[in-house]
């Protein structure tokens, strides 16, 4: 991804007291990050808390980011987050649950709708800033760019809002348990992490409206916790504090029957009464409505004095509890394995190690992973693999194997919600103790495989922050999940990375699925298959399953089927399994503009194709360019071809393209041609580079198609190695040709064509001249272009020339120097002349200067360019009043003939972009 480097904080727009920051690296070297030597000495309560050069996690446990109060990071160092920018980034950032921040809700967050110009430039700023600030203060590189915004590694519990949840649900497991002591003890514990409003220094309303959820689950809490004391008879100890939340929050029931009930309980029962006609007039003034069913009996039982009030009695011994169920979900094992066997082996280990462990949970030995990753594209045998890996480590968790499959492309926190109430439900939880919110259910979840050994195994898994919310809180259990994306899990993840199967092991993965007699008796066809399915196990499988359906059928035919490439995502469809339906998952889920960068990728000639195409394909800024193509990568649509000896290169593959082509169709019509236009305005510029940088001079003056500027580094590239990024190219290039051919693109057509013949010449290509040219010149015949046909024979007779073909070259420079002369163009007179006196030198070396055309005058090798020009230099070849079709009929010009009368069959669509004309300066250089 492209770096930029952002501007210095400030401009118009920029918040009182942020200006240009001039004042605050005065004071300190970062504006978010004060020294601590230069900000006065640490309070007692920070320096108790966060000894000065220890690590948090192992001095007690505590959380290394703070917001339920005013913002706080606490690391190895002190540190100290002060400007309101880095406050509001690094509020939004932890809130974000690992999931990206766009940067457009960052600079919504800290400018409200009239945003400063460099408001982007200051957001980057601000990052960069808190980048380093948590570097020096020991805690890592932890904030990356992700996507189109910013995501902060948290692992769980290094933020005090997960502190926060795991004691709430720990609490309500004791509730539910009946331990109303040890609910209550949990529920203050949590409590006691709020220090005042939760972000109080972070003014914006962004944040604010973030923590509503929040502040809403403290007051459960409180009440939650009201609750139990109430049940221990401590209505004496909790009067005081339960009218203070009445009088703040008139309109909670709650609080009222919980007063109510205190006051009884103290005695006071006309008070209690009194609570509740306040209650009453007041819910009847303020909303028009009667208190609830359950507050109206509670004040009936005031009323009647009822024994049902008075504290329950201390419970008795607790009986033993029925043991817990031991789920076994994983599905069904694939009856033949043929994936990666040693793969399967080496994470069979990783995640086995010594799985053992005490009743406090710790592993005795073996440092297995505790969390494993199987990533791979679409279609490629994760699920499969996890499948088979699950079942053989199931002897190993006694305890039970969690499964669940979350719906492709579900993101954000509610499809974990759901799968975590699955386990729950599972592990012997009724609905009502089960809680609300991904957060209480994960703590529930956590707590309860605790002493366990249990293997969970989710597919799907769409990004980092439902994998965190999966993750056991003991090293006793094991997660295995499935997912497209490269996931940061956290730190001693085993990832396994799954990529397609060889041929070989493709055909083995045919003959275990169709037969092996079947595949062994067409081998060539069994591997033609393999290949026309990109070797995707998911492809392969779709494909044997048509053929065990159809005994009959040859795998010759089914190959035949696939080659049509109109029908070939149709025919891999069977039995509820579709490649099409795949790869639509993985798209859908792709923002607006990489959507339309995939589509456009499939109109390229080549199926590689270098990281610059993707800006005058979608019309926006290189930097822009490149997140949109690293998201098609993330989405593992495109893949990085080659990325390790220079510059990378991607590749759309042969299923996946067949489908992109698909989306392309459905665009708008007029959007495809303009960026192909760009595409091959791009070819041109570079072309023209390179032909430049290898001494070449202009070709073409008149026409002139428009050139695409392109980044200076793109340039460089070509002016650095010029005959190696031909090579390289060359492919892409003659595409290109064909492409701007078929598209009408004339002009386009013949300047690449000639870019070719300028570059291919040093190197001795000439079939890349020959056929760049022959697709070029069906092109401008069948547009009536005269300059482009003229010059297209001109730069052909030259190469028949370098193959020493004098009678083709004599036809073909001849015919081009007459219509040169009929359209007046003097510098390409002067080209033709010139290619026809080198073409009389080198004849007459080898024929003792025979005549160029028979019983005419020798061509004199010291002829000026002025002896060349008119109706004399017409009369002295021959070709007065000659056009160049009849030039083609009387020398014998079989080749042009064959050209002009080429079918659109040779023309196949590529979706590239082309050269461009030679020029004596870098058009990058004016």
């Amino acid at each position: 991804m492209a770096t930029h480097t952002a501007p210095p904080p400030g401009g118009p727009g920029a918040p009182a007291g942020e200006g240009n920051g001039d004042a605050e690296r005065t004071a300190s070297p970062d504006p978010a990050f004060p020294d601590p030597a230069s900000s006065g000495p640490a309070s007692p309560d920070a320096t108790r808390r966060t000894p000065p050069g220890a690590d948090p996690e192992r001095t007690g446990g505590l959380p290394l980011f703070r917001v339920l109060g005013a913002l706080e990071v606490r690391g190895p160092r002190p540190v100290a987050v002060t400007a309101r920018r880095q406050q509001i980034v690094l509020a939004l950032l932890l809130l974000g649950d690992n999931h990206p921040v766009p940067l457009e809700t960052m600079v919504h967050a800290v400018w409200g709708s009239t945003p400063p110009t460099t408001a982007r430039a200051q957001i980057q700023t601000a990052v960069s800033a808190l980048r380093r600030g948590l570097e020096r203060a020991g805690l890592g590189h932890r904030i990356r760019m992700q996507g189109l915004g910013y995501t902060i590694d948290l692992a769980h519990g290094e933020l005090d809002l997960h502190h926060f949840d795991d004691l709430v649900a720990r609490g309500r497991q004791a509730l539910a348990d009946g331990r109303a002591a040890g609910a209550r003890a949990a529920f203050r514990e949590a409590l006691a992490l709020w220090s005042g409003e939760p972000l109080s220094g972070a003014d914006s309303d962004v944040v604010q409206a973030k923590l509503v959820g929040a502040a809403e689950r403290r007051f459960e809490v409180l009440e939650e916790c009201l609750d139990a004391e109430l049940r221990l008879g401590l209505h004496h100890e909790v009067l005081g504090e339960i009218k203070a939340l009445v009088s703040e929050f008139p309109l909670r029931e709650r609080p009222a029957g919980q007063l109510m009930l205190a006051l009884y309980r103290c005695g006071r029962q006309a008070e209690a009464l009194a609570a509740y006609r306040t209650v009453r007039r007041t819910f009847v003034e303020e909303l028009g409505l009667e208190p609830s069913p359950a507050l109206h009996r509670l004040h009936l039982a005031i009323l009647n004095g009822s024994a049902d009030l008075e504290p329950a009695a201390a419970p008795a011994a607790p009986t033993a509890l029925a043991p817990m169920p031991v789920p076994r979900m994983l599905p069904g094992r694939v009856a033949h394995f043929t994936g990666d066997h040693a793969a399967l082996e080496r994470l069979c280990r990783s995640l086995a190690g010594t799985v053992t462990g005490d009743p406090a949970g710790h592993v005795e030995s073996g440092e297995p992973m505790q969390v494993a990753v199987v990533s791979g594209r679409a279609g490629v045998g994760k699920s499969v693999f996890a499948a088979e890996t699950a079942h053989e480590l199931a002897a190993a968790f006694p305890d039970g194997q969690l499964y669940a499959e979350l719906p492709h492309g579900a993101t954000g926190p509610e499809p974990v919600a759901e799968v975590l109430e699955r386990f729950l439900r599972a592990l012997g939880f009724t609905a009502a103790a089960i809680p609300e919110g991904l957060d209480s259910r994960a703590a529930l979840y956590r707590s309860a495989i605790a002493k366990r050994r249990t293997l969970i195994v989710v597919e799907n898994v769409a990004d980092a922050g439902q994998l965190r919310a999966l993750v056991p809180g003991t090293p006793t259990c094991r997660l295995l999940v499935t997912s497209r994306a490269r996931l940061s899990g956290p730190s001693g993840t085993a990832v396994v990375e799954l990529d397609v199967p060889s041929a070989h092991e493709g055909v083995e993965m045919l003959a275990a699925m169709a037969g092996a007699e079947r595949i062994a008796a067409e081998p060539s066809e069994a591997i033609d298959l393999v290949e026309l399915c990109d070797g995707l196990p998911l492809a392969l499988r779709i494909a044997a399953a048509r053929l065990s359906a159809r005994p009959h059928w040859s795998v010759g035919r089914l190959t035949d089927r696939l080659r049509d490439e109109a029908r070939r995502l149709d025919e891999l469809s069977c039995e509820g399994l579709d490649i099409r339906a795949t790869l639509a998952a993985a798209h859908d889920r792709l923002p607006s503009l990489a959507r339309v960068l995939f589509a456009r990728l499939s109109g390229l000639p080549e199926a590689d194709f270098a990281a610059w195409t993707a800006a005058p394909l979608l019309d926006v800024d290189p930097a822009t360019a490149c997140d949109v193509l690293e998201a098609l990568v993330d989405a593992r649509l495109v893949d990085v071809a080659d990325g390790e000896r220079g510059p990378a290169r991607y590749r759309l593959r042969g299923l996946v393209r067949l489908f992109a082509a698909e989306r392309l169709a459905e665009q708008a019509r007029e959007a495809w041609p303009e960026a192909r236009r760009r595409m091959l305005g791009a070819w041109l510029t570079l072309a023209d580079e390179a032909v430049l940088r290898l001494g070449g001079v202009p070709l073409a003056e008149h026409g002139d198609p428009t050139r695409s500027r392109l980044e200076r580094s793109v340039v460089d590239e070509v002016a650095t190695d010029p005959a190696g990024w031909y090579v390289q190219e060359r492919k892409a290039l003659t595409g290109a040709v064909r492409e701007a051919a078929e598209a009408g693109e004339t002009a386009h057509c013949w300047h690449l064509a000639l870019a070719i013949g300028a570059l291919a010449e040093p190197q001795h290509r000439w079939e890349d001249w020959r056929e760049s040219h022959a697709t070029a010149l069906w092109a401008v015949r069948r547009t009536r272009d005269r300059l482009g046909e003229a010059a297209l024979l001109h730069s052909l007779g030259v190469l028949d020339l370098n193959e020493r073909r004098w009678d083709q070259a004599t036809a073909r420079l001849r015919a081009a120097l007459a219509a040169f002369e009929q359209l007046g163009t003097a510098h390409w007179q002067s080209l033709a002349s010139a290619a026809l006196e080198r073409l009389a030198r080198e004849r007459g070396r080898r024929t003792a200067r025979r005549p160029a055309v028979p019983g005419g005058t020798p061509v004199s090798p010291a002829a000026v360019p002025g002896r060349w020009s008119g109706p004399a230099r017409q009369s002295r070849y021959g070709l007065a009043g000659a056009t160049p079709q009849a030039f083609d009929t009387a020398h014998g010009d079989r080749q042009g003939a064959a050209e002009r009368r080429a079918p659109v069959r040779h023309i196949h669509r590529p979706a590239g972009n082309a050269p461009s004309r030679h020029r004596i300066e870098s058009r990058e250089d004016r």
